[in-house]
């Protein structure tokens, strides 16, 4: 009478699309035995002590034997978990990221289950996770690399993914020198970060309405008299709204230069004698001569 059935594998990882071995192993006697297997997964019952099977997906399923010595039978079953081998792994990241925001990084597999992600963020921080993303805050500017490591019992992969953490500022702002009243001018500020991603707010300092644009760092205005301006940028940042920044440059404004002429204040000079020449630019201002 069998009084037992054990299921025993070779290899014991079994992986999709590789043969396997399966076993069984009826108590007392192995011999005058009928065994019907069944796989779990939709494939036609097989017959024997020893049967091979591939599965062709990845995941859990139930292995039954049934056996049958003629005056006893019985029925054993084991569950197997059938592992993918890992490949074509990438990873991205949200940077550009500002300091103390949080970077973003997200892993994808072509192939693979039951992953274990190992993220190093190139700052000394490791994290391991089921998950194959992960949010980090660093805490200096710089630039990084994150190594992406995807684990199962059967296989791994990693790859690396470059990180550039910034401090959100305004670098500069052109034109810097002096422009011509009259004339629509276009400024830019070159600013950190993603540029299309933050809002500017621009006051020219000639009591004209200020100007706000999202996403755009360019401006355009006229200034109608020569002067000197106060041209001041507020940036606020598309990651934190509380993050701001200001910056401003001195507008030197001037006329367009329409005569100029050059004056002695004698006709004939000795050799040796000190000449004075006298310039004159119209319409006046403070020119650089």
């Amino acid at each position: 009478i069998l009084t037992r059935v054990d299921i025993q594998t070779e290899p014991q990882l079994l992986l999709t699309d590789k043969s396997a071995e399966f076993e069984a192993h009826p108590l007392p006697s192995p011999y005058g035995i009928h065994y019907d297997w069944r796989f779990g997964d939709g494939s036609p019952p097989m017959q024997g002590r020893r049967v091979a099977h591939t599965y062709a997906q990845s995941g859990i399923f139930n292995v039954c034997v049934s056996v049958n010595n003629t005056i006893s039978s019985m029925e054993a079953c084991a569950e197997v978990f059938v592992f993918e081998e890992i490949a074509d792994l990438t990873a991205k990241s949200s940077s550009p990221t500002e300091l103390h925001s949080p970077t973003v990084v997200q892993a994808r597999l072509g192939s693979g289950n039951n992953i274990t992600w190992t993220f190093s963020m190139g700052d000394g921080e490791i994290y391991t996770t089921s998950t194959p993303h992960m949010s980090h805050k660093y805490v200096t500017e710089g630039n990084y690399t994150v190594n992406v490591t995807a684990a199962n019992a059967v296989s791994s992969g990693w790859t690396l993914v470059a990180v550039q953490v910034f401090v959100f500022q305004v670098v500069r702002m052109e034109p810097s020198g002096c422009v011509q009243e009259r004339i629509l001018v276009n400024f830019q500020a070159w600013v950190s970060g993603n540029a299309s991603a933050h809002l500017y707010e621009w006051s020219f300092g000639d009591g004209s309405p200020n100007e706000t644009h999202q996403g755009n760092p360019t401006v355009s205005h006229t200034y109608w008299t020569s002067g000197k301006y106060r041209l001041f940028l507020r940036l606020s940042s598309g990651v934190n709204k509380a993050t701001k920044a200001n910056f401003f440059n001195w507008v030197c404004v001037q006329p367009a230069l329409t005569n100029i002429s050059l004056s002695l204040d004698k006709s004939h000079y000795a050799v040796g004698e000190k000449i004075s020449f006298q310039a004159r630019a119209q319409p006046e201002s403070n020119y650089s001569y």
